[in-house]
């Protein structure tokens, strides 16, 4: 199924070029003044010689994020190293997590279908047009991600609001979790390292806890 997956690659690609892509490997890179979109065909370890699964995977790096927090910033950035990333089905809706192709596959009909969700994939890029545009959008939709990716930033930006709101959120959706401990000390650290108060989690759960048992 090699040649039917890289047939199809190749199929995608003059779409691509169309918008603004240049191909590496499996990756493919769009470069703006701000940002660096990234689209990976990731390949499932599972593979046989009859069946191929692959995953779509999206990515908004933006440098400035690592550039204030003395990161060293990249010109070709994996996926994984992205400030934003999702899977393509996460962006479109779509209840599949992967494509697949096998004996059987119709491939012009998986071809329309990759090309229309890859589309979707290039609005959606579109509408992230400013930092602040994606700073918004890794606070909405990155989870516990976000204390490692923008956090620190906030901080060195004197946005210790917007950062503990983010906490908060972050506290009532995950602090039933074993592993929130964990989060918990990367956040009250960071606070130190930027001598800035630790948010007393435990505490604001003592207090969430009684004002619910006065209001029953």
């Amino acid at each position: 199924m090699k040649a039917k997956f890289d047939e199809l690659i190749a199929q995608v690609k003059p779409l691509f070029k169309d918008n603004g892509f240049t191909k590496n490997g499996l990756n493919f890179y769009k470069n703006t003044p701000d940002f660096i979109y990234v689209v990976n065909f990731q390949k499932s370890n599972g593979n046989t010689a009859f069946e191929t699964r692959f995953y779509v995977n999206c990515g908004i790096y933006g440098a400035f994020i690592d550039a204030a927090t003395g990161k060293e910033t990249v010109l070709k950035p994996k996926e994984y190293e992205c400030h934003f990333r999702e899977r393509i089905s996460s962006i479109t809706g779509s209840k599949a997590a992967y494509y697949e192709i096998n004996e059987n596959t119709d491939t012009e009909a998986l071809c329309q279908n990759l090309t229309n969700d890859l589309a979707a994939v290039f609005r959606f890029f579109g509408e992230i047009k400013t930092e602040q545009n994606l700073i918004d959008l890794i606070l909405d939709r990155n989870g516990l991600a976000v204390i490692d990716q923008l956090f620190e930033y906030l901080l060195i930006k004197n946005e210790q609001e917007i950062l503990t709101s983010q906490a908060l959120n972050l506290f009532e959706k995950y602090g039933h979790e074993a592993r929130w401990k964990i989060f918990e000390r990367r956040i009250n650290d960071l606070l130190k390292k930027y001598k800035k108060d630790e948010i007393k989690f435990e505490k604001i759960k003592i207090l969430k806890n009684i004002e619910i048992s006065i209001y029953y």
